[in-house]
């Protein structure tokens, strides 16, 4: 009787322990379950709050390009670092809003370039084109934009293994021309009909013996030459890419890395108001949704640069710095979206 009774209570004793630890392991779940209860609904408030003013902008382009991962409009930057970003900024418009000019040796130099890379990310990223009767504007086949790249070397240091050197950031090839890929396709996801020209001018100006400061005579030839067998082209967007490093090309929004832009209209021709018109127009739906995406509009004569930029052909053209020479293929993608909505929401404006 005695070992009987000692049993039972051998059993109760791992009862009790059992149930102990079935007690432990249902509290700690329980806490789990809030913790990722609290952590959930807090991410969900975030998501709904920036939705709103992220979509202004995107409300006109399809579905699939709608869907984005965007947008935290934090600005972390202290306004020391803001103030030593504008310095810098006032130094370099200066010039050409390039930095140092660069020679045509350099420009003309072949760097150890990781070509499988660029390529690879380039094609990860292609999107494929919208049909016309899918989008709530188009223009129908019409090609009325225009995309080219007065300085179209202009490459990204994170594709040269070798260099960390901004003047070693150019290729014949990859280059600043595949940004202009990247928006000619986004602009067609917004129904706007676009040619991109992705002629090499460096190459142009070695053949002609000219150096890089005709650049803009040598892509002049080739919007009036695009002109002359389209008159439907009135936007034109010239392409470049800042020499500027990376704390001041760059915006971090919601913790994705965007290539910032800015816009430079040249003063020194007649009709540059109409030119200046249209870049506010841009520029205001850009900052609208996306603050501290766009560093301006830079207003530059023939003493401060070349003055015309090549912008007294159409009241909407104008040149657009996008990123820099620290910038990504992935970061110009996303800019590329954004700029495009706003590009193709003020054109769609204007034509109304």
């Amino acid at each position: 009787m005695k070992r009987n009774t000692t049993d039972k209570h051998k059993k109760k004793s791992w009862l009790l322990i059992l149930l102990f630890i079935a007690l432990g392991l249902f509290i700690c779940w329980l806490i789990m379950l809030l913790f990722w209860s609290y952590f959930f609904s807090a991410s969900s408030e975030d998501t709904i709050r920036w939705e709103k003013p992220i979509r202004k902008i995107a409300e006109m382009a399809p579905e699939s390009i709608q869907n984005w991962d965007m947008l935290n409009l934090e600005d972390e930057e202290s306004e020391e670092s803001s103030d030593s970003r504008k310095t810098e900024r006032a130094e370099v418009m200066l010039s050409d809003g390039r930095g140092l000019t660069p020679t045509m040796n350099e420009l003309l130099a072949d760097h150890p370039f990781d070509k499988e890379k660029f390529n690879a990310r380039f094609q990860s990223m292609r999107r494929p084109v919208v049909p016309p009767k899918d989008l709530p504007h188009s223009t129908f086949g019409k090609k009325v934009a225009y995309v080219y790249h007065s300085h179209s070397r202009e490459s990204f240091l994170p594709y040269f293994p070798e260099t960390d050197d901004p003047k070693d950031a150019v290729h014949e090839s990859r280059n600043i021309t595949q940004v202009g890929k990247m928006l000619e396709r986004a602009l067609e996801n917004r129904g706007i009909g676009t040619l991109v020209d992705t002629s090499d001018i460096i190459q142009e100006l070695d053949q002609k013996g000219l150096d890089f400061s005709a650049s803009y005579q040598v892509t002049e030839e080739h919007i009036r030459t695009a002109r002359s067998a389209n008159k439907k082209l009135t936007l034109f967007l010239d392409i470049h890419r800042d020499s500027l490093r990376k704390n001041a090309t760059t915006k971090t929004i919601q913790g994705q890395s965007f290539a910032q832009v800015f816009f430079v209209v040249g003063t020194s021709h007649e009709s540059f108001k109409s030119n200046l018109a249209f870049t506010e127009e841009v520029n205001r739906r850009l900052d609208a949704s996306y603050p501290g995406l766009s560093k301006g509009i830079f207003q530059k004569d023939s003493s401060q640069g070349n003055g015309v930029y090549n912008q007294d052909v159409s009241p909407t053209a104008v040149l657009i710095e996008v990123g820099g020479v620290d910038s990504t293929l992935e970061e110009m993608r996303r800019t590329t979206e954004v700029l495009a909505d706003a590009l193709s929401e003020s054109y769609w404006h204007k034509e109304e």
